[in-house]
């Protein structure tokens, strides 16, 4: 091989390297679906937890106005829960929950998870929506 066809395909290949390595990060979900301004608060009951990748969810029954309603809050992947010392085993139907999340910006309940509060008291804090929010 001459010189300049080496150096063509290193470059090719390092260039192949780089795409690689940016590429979670373009396959990254946007925060835009969530108002990232507002924070609000429910307390509730746990009716499910989808534990998954890429990220995982919860439905939450809470009183509006006397009655019960549901709604779905997206969190963070199960590694981020992982590493906080979180398992699935943690989350069980029928616990008592308090969530802290950015809301829907079409206005439907639920939204996107800042924090949770387990009935055991344990917290979670949610980094990804934490670094989407902007600085207060």
């Amino acid at each position: 091989m001459t010189k300049s066809l080496n150096r063509a395909l290193i470059r090719g290949g390092l260039v192949g390297c780089l795409g690689l390595l940016a590429a979670p990060v373009l396959a990254h979900h946007s925060f835009a679906a969530y108002d990232m301004k507002s924070l609000k608060t429910a307390s509730g009951t746990l009716k499910e937890f989808r534990w998954g990748a890429p990220h995982s969810s919860m439905v939450i029954v809470y009183k509006d106005k006397g009655k019960d309603a549901q709604m779905s809050i997206v969190s963070g992947s199960p590694l981020m829960f992982s590493k906080k010392g979180f398992a699935p085993r943690d989350f069980k139907r029928g616990d008592k929950v308090k969530v802290i999340f950015h809301p829907n910006a079409n206005g439907a309940p639920g939204g996107a998870l800042a924090g949770l509060t387990l009935s055991d008291g344990r917290t979670f804090s949610d980094d990804e929506a934490a670094r989407a929010a902007p600085p207060t």
